[in-house]
């Protein structure tokens, strides 16, 4: 007769190559003999189901495999959990590792007490930076839930607990990233019988460009992560709990996730009165500073394209999908926009065919009434315009001289929104001309809020902010690019500039190149050095010294960008400059 199974060990195996064998290895060196091993091929494509069927061969009566299409980290752990024998349930990571130890003590631990789980403390290994850490996962050996809530770590972790049976009977992972904060802090205030070996016997494995840290739309669901967290937990807890999730949502809003600060903001005010009662942030004035973020008001996730006689291109729906996944889409065509309930000027330039005008003036009636970000068919936009939620409203400039109306954003009911909308029942030439609506923004913001038309960012009055061109117009290539053109094709590796802005751009190299000749001079003077006095020259010979010197400058300058991580593509960017010089570039 067999030994019966202590331990269900699960381990989920997506792409990881390189560093299964290590895995599995070190849980095939486990002390605990009354152990199995579950890989779960979720659907990999390199040679990781090889390595697992190779394992499978190698220890038919230890390990056994399952191959399934690929559905995410959570499913593929319940798929596991499914197929257990064990009289516990462990999990791990496939690009971690578990010491000898670690199976043995949290089983017999979980015996001597009848716990209902039992956690161990954690090894991080920064895998680029060549370092490591333990983080302790509660002071003391025994486990008191409500202080442990205040004063633990390790609590969103799946992989650093054991489990009975049972707790896998009654709960499931979810479909989504960051399955574990939705599950697993939640789980355990509902079975508060824990035990604790104060060991750091898992050795988790931190590196760069893992679906955990690298930056995609989806990331948006760790919002539903800590909701799950807040309303699923055991309401015996609930201040602990409260206090728990603001500790980590601070640390996300602050440091970690900086990028999702407007989603986290309207989550702490869906749970304000949560918040806002708890005395455990009463008295923790650092994580209590996360209060202060229920006071801001952040632009509504939508999404607002008008399109009256013309289709939305596939590729603005599908950067939408994958980078707004969350955000609504308010769309509007001619049919929902009655021709009697417009103003006269709009039924007018419906009628004579001026279809963007008609546009813009829809635009600006959804975003008064709901809120959002317009982004019109001819832009696309990057992850990086979640940021921009964080203001009130903005708007960016095209070049030196125009705005864009291509992309930008208000709260719901902004005065400066209804300016706008108010303009076209009066008789100006805005009106009279059908002037683009980037006109009409330029001006307004002109008269009531001094705006400097130079193409650089501007905050007016601590209210409107403007952007560069190189925010919602054109791709600098630096990282900050949050909406661009999209309506010329271009090849890959190439972007589409005005002749304005390159002048622009060109224009403020020299001007930098200026300002640190003045400096250099100055600390010349200040260092007691003295300058040669210059030679004299024929206006001529000065007009080539000064070419000569510029030509050299620009280089160093485009020299130094090439070589740094944010001017990638300079290369592609200059070959366009010429371009535009023999062809007059896109007016």
């Amino acid at each position: 007769m067999s030994n019966p199974i202590k331990v269900s060990i699960i381990i989920p195996v997506y792409q990881v190559e390189n560093y299964l064998e290590r895995a599995v290895d070190s849980v095939l060196a486990q002390t605990l003999k009354e152990k199995e091993i579950i890989l779960v091929d979720d659907g990999s494509e390199d040679n990781s189901p090889l390595l697992c069927d190779r394992y499978a061969r190698e220890y038919p009566e230890l390990i056994r495999v399952i191959h399934k299409e690929n559905e995410g980290l959570g499913l593929a752990r319940n798929t596991g959990v499914e197929a257990a024998r064990g009289e516990y349930i462990a999990f791990l990571d496939s690009d971690d590792t578990v010491e000898p130890q670690m199976y043995e003590a949290l089983y017999d631990k979980a015996i001597e007490g009848n716990y209902d789980l039992v956690m161990c403390d954690v090894k991080i290994i920064y895998v680029e930076e060549q370092r490591s850490t333990v983080v302790s996962t509660y002071p003391n050996e025994q486990i008191d839930l409500s202080d442990y809530l205040i004063r633990g770590n390790n609590i969103t972790y799946s992989v650093n607990k054991l489990y009975k049976r049972r707790i896998w009977e009654e709960n499931h992972y979810e479909k989504m990233l960051f399955e574990d904060i939705s599950l697993i802090p939640a789980l355990v205030t509902k079975y508060p019988n824990i035990g604790y070996v104060k060991q750091p016997f898992y050795n988790y494995f931190r590196r760069a460009n893992t679906i955990s840290t690298s930056l995609v739309g989806n990331m948006v669901d760790i919002i539903r992560a800590y909701r799950n967290f807040l309303t699923t937990s055991n309401p015996a807890y609930h201040q602990e709990v409260v206090y728990c999730a603001a500790k980590q949502l601070y640390w996300n809003m602050t440091q970690s996730r900086t990028l999702f600060q407007a989603d986290f903001v309207e989550l702490l005010q869906e749970f304000q009165k949560d918040f806002l009662l708890n005395p455990y942030l009463k008295e923790d004035k650092n994580t209590g500073r996360i209060l202060e973020f229920l006071k801001k008001e952040v632009i509504p996730d939508n999404i607002i394209c008008v399109h009256l006689r013309r289709e939305i291109p596939a590729q603005y729906l599908e950067e939408l999908h994958r980078d707004f996944p969350n955000s609504t889409l308010l769309e509007a065509v001619e049919k929902d926009f009655p021709a009697k309930s417009l103003p006269e000027k709009i039924q007018a330039a419906l009628l004579a065919g001026k279809t963007d005008y008609v546009e813009e003036y829809y635009a600006l009636k959804l975003l008064y009434e709901h809120g959002g970000i317009v982004l019109f068919p001819q832009m696309l936009a990057s992850l990086n315009l979640k940021r921009l939620r964080l203001n009130r409203i903005f708007f960016g400039f095209e070049d030196e001289e125009q705005l864009s109306s291509g992309c930008f954003g208000a709260i719901k009911g902004h005065f400066f929104v209804q300016a706008l909308l108010d303009s076209y029942q009066e008789d100006n030439i805005f009106n009279r001309a059908f002037l683009p609506l980037k006109d009409r923004i330029r001006d307004l913001l002109v008269l009531h809020f001094n705006l400097k038309v130079n193409g650089r960012n501007q905050l007016l009055a601590n209210e409107v902010q403007v952007y560069l061109p190189s925010i919602l117009c054109y791709d600098m290539q630096n990282g900050e690019n949050c909406c661009k053109w999209a309506e010329i094709p271009v090849p890959d590796g190439f972007e589409v500039v005005s002749t304005k802005v390159l002048k622009l751009w060109s224009d403020r190299l020299l001007e930098n190149w200026n300002l640190y000749k003045r400096e250099l001079q100055a600390n010349n003077k200040a260092n007691g050095k003295k300058s040669a006095p210059p030679p004299k020259y024929e206006e001529a010979q000065i007009r080539g010294l000064f070419n000569r010197e510029l030509e050299e400058r620009i280089q160093e300058v485009i020299h130094n960008y090439e070589s740094s991580t944010s001017w990638k593509l300079t290369k592609p960017i200059r070959a366009l400059g010429r371009l535009f010089k023999h062809r007059g570039g896109i007016s």
